[in-house]
C-alpha cells in the first residue's frame, strides 16, 4: 500500500506541475466501489491552490496480485492505457474528418496521466463525479431512458470501430493484436463458474432446476461469447452499469459515459448488448422493452454508420446483427448465473480488492434477496424464448 500511495502521489505532482500549480494542496480520498470493481483501488483527488480553480479528479489504481493477474485474459491497465493515449484520437479525428455532429460524437472522459509501474499501475481522468454524474444503482434494474441512452454511446463506440477497420486496415489489425484476450486464460475461471452454478441451482424455481443444469453443463464458459462471427469490432468487453456513469438532464433524458474501458478487444457487437441486458434488467424490463431495444440499438448503430460515410447493408446489415445475436443469445443465460451473484451482492459483504488472492478466491454464496427474483426472471426469458426448455 506504501508504494501505491507513493506512485499515485508521484503521478498526481507531475498532474499538478503541468496545469501550473505552483504549491498545491492535493486531497486524496478513497472510494468504495461496493463491489463494482475487482481489479483497482479507486479515489477521488482535489488539486487546490489558492487563486486557481480546483482540479478534479478520478484515480484507479491497480491492486491484483499476480496470481490474480494470470486468471485474467487481457492486462486491463495497458488496455485502459491503449484507449486513452491511441484509440480515444483515432475516432476523434474520424468524427472531424466526417464533420459528425458534436451531439453525435463518443464522448472519452478527460485524460490527465498513467503510471505504468508493474503492479501498481496507475490511471488519472477528469472526475465525473464532481460534475454530477453518479453511478446507476446495480440492485435496480435500468429503465428505459437509461438503457436507450447507454445502448445509443454503445452503438457509437461500434460504429467507429467499423469506420476504423475500413480506413485504416492495417492499424486497426495492429490494435486488435494489442488487444487480443487469451481465451485458455478464461478457462482458469471454471472454479468460479462451478461456484456460482451451484448457487443458481439452489435458487432456481424447482421446475426448471433439472433444465437448468443439463444447459450449464453442455454450455462453454460463457466468456468465450466474445469469439467474433461475422464481423469483428473493437467492442466494450464489459458494458454494464458498474462501468458507466449517468446524469440525468432538465428534460429528463439520461446523459451516459463510458468510463470502465479496461476490456476492450476485438469481438461481436451482441456481446455488448447481452452482457448489458442480462446485467441490468430485470423481466419485467424486458416483456416491455427487450425487442424495442434491439430496434433502437440497430437504429441507432445504422445512424452512426452513415454519419462516418459506411454503407449499413455493406458493413454489418441487420441480417447480420440478427444473424450474430441468435447464435450468440444462449450465452446470455450462462452469463447472468455467472454475473448476478457478483452484481447483486449487498455492499457490506463485498470484500476488499486486495483481499482476492485468485478469480477462483471470489466468494458468490453471499447473495442478496435481488439475486432469486432477477435470476429466475432471466430463466423464465429463456424458457419463453425455446432456448431452456423445461
Amino acid at each position: 500500500m506504501a508504494n501505491t500511495n507513493e506512485t499515485l502521489r508521484n503521478l498526481l505532482n507531475k498532474i499538478a506541475t503541468e496545469h501550473k500549480y505552483e504549491k498545491p494542496e492535493i486531497i486524496i480520498n478513497e472510494i468504495f466501489s461496493g463491489g463494482a470493481n475487482y481489479t483497482s483501488k479507486l479515489y477521488t483527488v482535489i488539486v487546490r491552490e489558492e487563486n486557481k480553480d480546483d482540479l478534479h479528479l478520478f484515480a484507479k489504481v491497480a491492486a491484483t496480485r499476480e496470481v490474480f493477474r494470470k486468471d485474467m485474459p487481457i492486462n486491463p491497465y495497458k488496455a485502459e492505457q491503449f484507449v486513452y493515449t491511441k484509440l480515444a484520437k483515432i475516432y476523434a479525428s474520424l468524427e472531424e474528418e466526417y464533420e459528425v455532429p458534436k451531439e453525435h460524437r463518443l464522448y472519452f472522459t478527460k485524460f490527465y496521466g498513467f503510471d505504468p509501474t508493474e503492479y501498481h499501475e496507475t490511471l488519472v481522468l477528469e472526475n465525473l463525479l464532481a460534475h454530477g454524474y453518479g453511478p446507476h444503482n446495480r440492485l435496480c434494474s435500468v429503465n428505459w431512458e437509461y438503457a436507450s441512452s447507454a445502448i445509443g454511446d454503445l452503438a457509437k463506440m461500434h460504429a467507429l470501430s467499423f469506420a476504423f477497420s475500413k480506413q485504416y486496415p492495417e492499424e486497426f489489425k495492429k490494435t486488435l493484436a494489442s488487444l487480443k484476450l487469451d481465451w485458455e486464460e478464461f478457462r482458469s475461471m471454471k472454479v468460479l463458474f462451478q461456484k456460482t452454478i451451484n448457487v443458481a441451482l439452489e435458487n432456481v424455481k424447482v421446475e426448471y432446476k433439472e433444465a437448468l443444469e443439463k444447459f450449464l453443463r453442455n454450455q462453454e464458459l460463457p466468456f468465450l461469447m466474445h469469439i467474433p462471427i461475422r464481423k469483428t469490432a473493437i467492442v466494450h468487453g464489459d458494458f454494464r452499469g458498474d462501468n458507466l456513469l449517468n446524469r440525468v438532464q432538465e428534460d429528463g433524458k439520461v446523459d451516459i459515459k463510458i468510463v470502465d474501458l479496461q476490456c476492450l478487444h476485438g469481438g461481436t457487437p451482441v456481446t455488448d448488448i447481452i452482457y448489458f441486458i442480462f446485467s441490468g434488467t430485470d423481466e419485467e424490463f424486458r416483456a416491455k422493452y427487450y425487442d424495442r431495444l434491439l430496434d433502437h440499438y440497430y437504429t441507432e448503430l445504422s445512424a452512426a454508420m452513415m454519419r462516418l460515410n459506411l454503407d449499413p447493408e455493406e458493413t454489418y446489415s441487420r441480417e447480420d446483427f440478427e444473424y450474430e445475436l441468435k447464435k450468440r443469445l444462449p450465452y446470455g443465460l450462462s452469463l447472468a448465473v455467472l454475473m448476478l451473484p457478483l452484481i447483486t451482492i449487498d455492499r457490506k459483504d463485498v470484500p476488499e480488492v486486495d483481499e482476492i488472492l485468485d478469480m477462483n478466491a471470489i466468494e458468490v454464496d453471499k447473495i442478496s434477496n435481488v439475486y432469486a427474483d432477477r435470476l429466475n426472471g432471466v430463466v423464465n426469458d429463456f424458457v419463453k424464448w425455446g432456448i431452456l426448455n423445461s
